[in-house]
């Protein structure tokens, strides 16, 4: 099964679901790259900029998972809506330009890729082109990006400063209003952790648990496995609640 979303500035984006059984490649420790690339995997569409990919990771999350997600305030744990975050992203504006530096004509963007080790200023770059020559940085790996990053002249940081700074607005935001702990950039790692903890939802021993439980009712422990997060939820709460009222009658036939 697939996910069909549309985003703010109209595009129409497919990922695929996000299923119970996908929940466990956070059980382990795993490389950060590896992590990105689990999330990414689940986007079927192509050629997203960073903002593109966010907000669709976003819409994932609220359809396949839950509504909300718990963070901690003052010390005490709170339930967050989801869509209290996506609110923050209610259009994509287009702010790609062309720069001429010298000799040098640079495309400038959304950064494509989510960053996860460090802040690069230069990701807001997508394409230079020299005379007839350009180079697509979508397609560079990461050391091939600083090696030619730490090339260029020092001109081009003052222009893409001036671009970072005439679209700071829509580079970084703050995802839940007045708290500080959550603001993101574009610029740097913090939307890639904030999707990793998103996705974080559940413990292997209560993973372990929902299948035990779940298991006395649905013989089939692959139809579990290949349900939505949300669609186990959804039993649990029926299982929990079919309990209560078994408890209550044997609670009324004792008196």
């Amino acid at each position: 099964m697939q996910c069909v979303f549309k985003l703010p500035n109209g595009k129409e984006v497919v990922t695929k679901e996000f299923l119970f059984k996908d929940s466990r490649q956070f059980f382990f420790e795993s490389s950060l790259e590896h992590n990105l690339n689990k999330l990414e995997d689940f986007i079927v569409t192509k050629n997203l900029n960073a903002l593109e990919k966010f907000i669709t990771l976003l819409y994932l999350r609220k359809r396949c998972l839950k509504q909300s997600f718990n963070i901690n305030i003052n010390g005490l744990d709170k339930d967050v809506g989801i869509d209290l975050v996506i609110k923050n992203f209610d259009e994509i504006i287009d702010i790609r330009q062309e720069k001429e530096v010298g000799n040098l004509k640079l495309v400038l963007d959304y950064p494509s890729k989510f960053l996860i080790n460090t802040d690069n200023i230069f990701s807001v770059i997508k394409e230079i082109k020299i005379d007839n020559d350009a180079i697509d940085l979508n397609n560079v790996s990461d050391q091939e990006l600083i090696d030619i990053t730490n090339n260029l002249p020092t001109d081009v940081l003052t222009v893409i400063n001036e671009f970072v700074n005439d679209n700071k607005h829509v580079l970084e935001y703050t995802l839940i209003p007045n708290n500080d702990d959550y603001q993101i950039s574009f610029l740097n790692a913090s939307p890639f952790y904030f999707l990793q903890n998103l996705f974080n939802c559940i413990d292997e021993y209560t993973y372990r648990e929902y299948i035990f439980v779940l298991s006395k009712r649905i013989k089939d422990v692959s139809f579990l496995l290949n349900s939505t997060f949300k669609d186990i939820l959804d039993y649990m709460d029926l299982y929990m609640r079919e309990n209560e009222e078994q408890n209550d009658k044997v609670a009324k036939l004792d008196n």
